[in-house]
């Protein structure tokens, strides 16, 4: 078994004779279902409540002279929908700024503070990181943690109809910008035959999806991924 992505100035039957002349060059040999690789998929971190411990991943240092640390810590969605997929970001562009103020700015933890969002599969993770030289991994956490335990009261429950109609248009902006090389869309296409999806409109569903979002929903997507359904690691 084997895939391909022809993209650029081609039609059909160009783009089948340009597979057809790699597949008899390399000579490919049919492969059983069996022995075909199986596609990346994401494993479900451990579920636990807000009031319970989350699975921790701790490393140490074996050098005693490196006064570096870095906390680490994800949030997992399994949700597969696309509405679940623009929350985690939605939630991403929220939390940045104030995350990078307090801990960078105001707490100077850390020369290195960043959030995001990651896609493995159909899952989305959305982490936050920080490493320091000035404190230990355990104080790291510990405000990290604390951070995230005010995101619902400080950040997300204040936010007005125009807030979140300003974060859903940064989002939707991003995803309508014409692609200025047809190697970003050709990357974004191969993506979606490499991971399995084969979701060519994705971008255009992800913008009916955002366009839809309402306050309650992003409180309720953070209830869920955080309290309710809380799927945690912090290395």
């Amino acid at each position: 078994k084997g895939e391909a992505l022809i993209q650029g100035n081609f039609d059909r039957s160009e783009a089948l004779d340009i597979v057809s002349t790699i597949d008899k060059t390399i000579s490919f040999e049919t492969s059983t279902r069996d022995r075909y690789p199986a596609r990346l998929r994401a494993l479900p971190l451990p579920a636990s409540k807000s009031d319970e411990s989350p699975t921790t991943l701790k490393i140490s240092e074996p050098n005693p002279a490196n006064d570096n640390a870095a906390s680490h810590i994800t949030l997992q969605s399994l949700g597969t929908s696309e509405k679940d997929h623009v929350l985690a970001e939605l939630l991403s562009s929220v939390i940045e700024e104030p995350f990078f103020d307090d801990l960078r700015t105001k707490q100077q933890l850390g020369y290195i503070v960043s959030s995001g969002v990651r896609a493995v599969d159909q899952s989305r993770t959305l982490s936050v990181i920080v490493q320091s030289n000035v404190a230990p991994a355990e104080k790291l956490t510990a405000s990290m943690v604390a951070f995230l335990d005010s995101v619902e009261e400080k950040l997300l429950k204040p936010l007005t109809a125009v807030d979140i109609e300003l974060f859903v248009k940064g989002l939707v902006d991003s995803r309508l910008e014409p692609d200025k090389q047809l190697a970003t869309e050709v990357t974004r296409n191969w993506s979606e035959i490499a991971s399995g999806r084969f979701q060519y409109d994705r971008l255009k569903a992800e913008v009916a999806a955002l366009l839809a979002i309402k306050k309650q929903d992003i409180l309720d997507f953070w209830a869920k991924i955080y309290k309710e359904e809380r799927r945690m690691l912090i290395s």
